[in-house]
């Protein structure tokens, strides 16, 4: 999949834009702060349904203004056809445009989209970002929105049960806090259809979340090891529900599926059975924490607060770690990310680089450039020449960059 052509509408500092883009390499630059970031943000926006810079929707929209849109023009490699990708986003204002509601709204082809699972999945990009190094040290909520949207860019039902998963919890929650924190306002039955519920759809999340722990652990180990020169080891480590990790691995083993499991060959007759006794576990979990759950008026445990713990050496890098070790562990993650979604989805991801190479030294830039070849990528810098020159036998060998240069919001394709 490649993007032919990208066009927004009161998207940060553009008002209107229609750029038409390289099928290779795309160097966008310029000075800091015109809007170099704010195109890649778009294209990231448009395939993913969410920015790298910010949380809320409403944010993105030009100043002034009552809504955004993000279009895609894309061109799919592997079947020779076009199809147009959007995302736009509506305040709750008097002057939305007429027939629109406040929200975000999804199409393809002109078709709405109305599940994000739907619409996940069908161009896939992975950023590079200096946002990035949040992903070792930052808050788990980052480190669980890197990791589900890698699995949903793989695996379209994950995202409903996320979705479903994250109702129910909020339903509980609202029902949790209608008992004043005492004990004995209690209605066990409602709780019990809850948890019962929440139990099943955690138990299927974790089935997913495991193995791609697993995997995202096994490349990012061996991606780490060339950046570093084989002097470091990194693993990323699966946290989840106390005992259900442990009970999930003992089962695989007992019945000689581990392996098949990782390769996302496993029985599905042994894997339901596995899910039953999971949720059962996850169950008695939640069971046995309603008595605080009750006084705190919020759910305590569940896979809500899923985290992945990345280890250098053996050591949490939560606590640990220099900056240079944080930036080589959250390249490696990332270039795992990559290899994972080209190994299981037809269409190579887009690759949008955003301000990284002044983040790198030599070494982790070569790292980062050496599996990129053949595939569409965008690159923001402010100086054109060092990146043509970093580039040169690694990536643009018999290939013919675009230059995009930006100046105050207004862009400029250089001929």
């Amino acid at each position: 999949m490649i993007i032919k052509k990208i066009i927004l509408d009161n998207f940060r500092n553009y008002g209107r834009l229609e750029l038409e883009v390289g099928p290779s390499v795309n160097i966008i630059y310029g000075n800091n702060a015109q809007g170099k970031t704010n195109i890649i943000e778009a294209i990231n926006v448009c395939s993913t349904t969410s920015s790298h810079r910010v949380n809320r929707d409403n944010e993105l929209v030009m100043f002034n203004k009552s809504y955004y849109s993000a279009e895609l023009i894309l061109h799919d490699e592997v079947y020779g056809t076009d199809m147009d990708l959007k995302a736009s986003f509506y305040l709750d204002k008097d002057d939305i445009p007429k027939g629109k509601k406040p929200g975000r709204e999804l199409f393809q082809d002109g078709a709405p989209i109305r599940k994000i699972s739907d619409y996940i999945g069908v161009c896939n990009t992975v950023i590079f970002a200096p946002e990035d190094l949040n992903l070792v040290k930052g808050a788990p909520s980052g480190r669980r929105r890197f990791f589900n949207m890698l699995i949903s860019k793989v695996s379209p039902t994950y995202m409903d049960l996320i979705s479903n998963a994250n109702k129910a919890i909020k339903r509980k929650n609202d029902l949790l806090k209608t008992y004043g924190g005492r004990i004995d306002n209690i209605n066990d039955n409602d709780l019990d259809l809850w948890d019962f519920y929440i139990s099943d759809t955690s138990a299927d999340l974790i089935l997913f979340r495991y193995r791609y722990a697993l995997l995202l652990s096994r490349k990012a180990s061996m991606h780490h090891s060339v950046i570093s020169g084989g002097k470091e080891n990194l693993t990323v480590e699966y946290d989840t529900i106390t005992d259900v990790k442990d009970l999930l691995k003992r089962l695989l083993d007992d019945n000689g599926m581990f392996d098949l499991y990782v390769e996302g060959r496993a029985s599905e007759a042994i894997l339901s059975d596995i899910r039953r006794k999971l949720s059962d576990l996850i169950y008695k979990k939640l069971k046995a924490s309603r008595k605080k759950e009750v006084e705190k008026g919020i759910s305590l445990i569940g896979v809500h607060r899923d985290d992945l713990d990345i280890r250098l050496n053996g050591v949490s890098m939560r606590s640990f770690g220099s900056q240079g070790q944080q930036r080589s562990a959250s390249l490696s993650l990332k270039l795992a990310e990559l290899e994972i979604i080209r190994e299981m989805v037809s269409n190579s991801p887009i690759l949008l680089l955003d301000d990284v190479f002044s983040e790198l030294d030599s070494g982790r830039r070569t790292s980062l450039l050496a599996g990129m070849k053949g595939a569409q990528i965008f690159i923001t810098c402010t100086d054109k020449t060092y990146i043509e020159n970093e580039m040169t036998g690694l990536l643009m060998d018999g290939v013919k960059p675009t230059y995009i240069r930006v100046e105050n919001g207004c862009v400029f394709v250089d001929n």
